[in-house]
């Protein structure tokens, strides 16, 4: 069920008896830049840290704690090519505690002041919560390097998108953060009220008479809805990029990054779902069982499909001297793909597998919501069960074979240990 709160300011609810809670989502959406992105992700964290009312962290967790114990939190997100802010609050519904029947309308009165009544003094942010927040996530930058694998995953997204904007991370980069000052990120936060595309989510077992009622105290005001959908198209190039990085790893990280043809909602979409859970996507696809299990020559290998930017990313973790026969056999693989080297019953065993992990989505109150956010950013509309069911059962092998053949290899990171020298 849908409500129009104001021009570019609209609210789903989700009405369910599955859960016990009610969860409401603020999401905040505009293109993607990176320099923005950072001052976003900084912003997020602060607004969710103290309010002009609840003027500490040990206020606002006092409130919390008033609401029956509701959880607060924040994010950032790309996709594609724009940009996400949600504020998410999680609170037990009204019906099941007696004696509060209001409270579902003071958990939307405690968003607005986290959202509308920042601890803001002469259009600045409370410089002490400023500069601590923007510390930490400078640490939290910096401690993105001590984790190798998604350090490798990085890289490898500089070398796919090299020259573009979407080789930043989605929450933005260090670089830019030291340029942003308390004055500079209260004229983000301004941008972001008035001008984002705003979605109000929420899901629970509340009656849309309600959540009407309560919506119509937002003070979000018209603005220009972002109508343009967030799909980037990865610039192709004929020679594959290879880079090799030495670093502190007891285990070395090989990644390949293929161009894909597969975007949601066009013709290939559930062909590109298929084929990635056949391809290495579960523990009985192509790359587990040759790459890991029968040749033994990496410790793991998986695949996964971005159907926003249309690329496949294969990653391995091996021995360092087995760079040149993993890569041989992961490219041997998506051959055999190409001509249909799976069998009818692993084709059937994927299919039930992908529809079994789509239906468990709806077990969780905050996968569900997603599904839905995801729908409208990426299609304009709900995709109803029955037709994502339907096309990931529809899906022939021949499509699978046709998507396969189109995928080409743009980009290869190795991420290795030091040679011991020779004894």
């Amino acid at each position: 069920m849908d409500l129009q709160i104001a021009n570019g300011v609209q609210a789903h609810i989700q009405a369910t008896n599955k859960f016990k809670t009610v969860l409401i989502e603020y999401k905040f959406r505009t293109l993607y830049e990176p320099e923005t992105a950072t001052a976003r992700t900084l912003l997020k964290n602060i607004l969710v840290t103290n309010t002009k009312k609840y003027a500490s962290q040990k206020a606002l967790d006092n409130q919390m704690s008033w609401l029956y114990g509701a959880s607060l939190s924040s994010g950032s997100q790309r996709y594609g090519d724009q940009h996400v802010v949600t504020f998410r609050l999680n609170v037990v519904n009204d019906r099941y505690i007696g004696g509060d029947d209001h409270l579902l309308e003071e958990a939307f009165s405690f968003l607005r002041e986290i959202i509308h009544h920042p601890n803001v003094e002469n259009k600045k942010f409370h410089q002490k919560t400023f500069d601590r927040e923007k510390i930490n996530l400078k640490h939290y930058f910096g401690s993105l390097n001590d984790d190798k694998s998604r350090y490798a995953v990085m890289k490898l997204n500089q070398l796919l998108f090299k020259g573009t904007k979407q080789r930043y991370l989605g929450m933005g980069s260090e670089e830019y953060l030291d340029e942003i000052t308390s004055q500079s990120l209260y004229q983000t936060y301004q941008s972001m009220i008035e001008s984002d595309t705003v979605d109000v989510l929420v899901s629970g077992d509340v009656s849309l008479k309600r959540i009407d009622e309560i919506l119509k105290k937002e003070s979000l005001q018209d603005r220009q809805a972002l109508l343009e959908f967030p799909f980037v198209t990865l610039p192709t190039r004929d020679i594959v990029e290879k880079v090799e990085e030495v670093s502190e790893v007891i285990q070395g990280k090989l990644l390949l990054g293929f161009h894909s043809p597969a975007y949601y909602n066009e013709s290939t979409y559930f062909a590109g779902i298929v084929f990635n859970g056949l391809f290495g996507g579960f523990p009985h696809s192509k790359l587990f069982q040759n790459v890991r299990e029968k040749e033994s020559l990496a410790y793991s290998a998986s695949s996964f499909m971005d159907f926003i930017r249309g690329t496949m990313v294969v990653q391995t973790g091996i021995a360092f001297d087995k760079k040149d026969q993993v890569e041989e056999i992961v490219l041997e693989q998506l051959e055999a793909m190409k001509k249909g080297d799976f069998s009818d019953l692993l084709f059937v065993q994927t299919k039930d597998m992908l529809i079994n992990h789509y239906n468990q989505n709806d077990d969780s109150q905050s996968g569900s919501l997603s599904k839905v956010y995801s729908n409208r950013i990426l299609r304009g509309k709900d995709f109803s069960d029955d037709e994502w069911l339907a096309g990931v059962s529809q899906v022939t092998k021949e499509e699978v074979m046709n998507l396969a053949g189109q995928l080409t290899l743009q980009a290869l990171f190795f991420l290795k240990g030091e040679e011991l020298p020779n004894a």
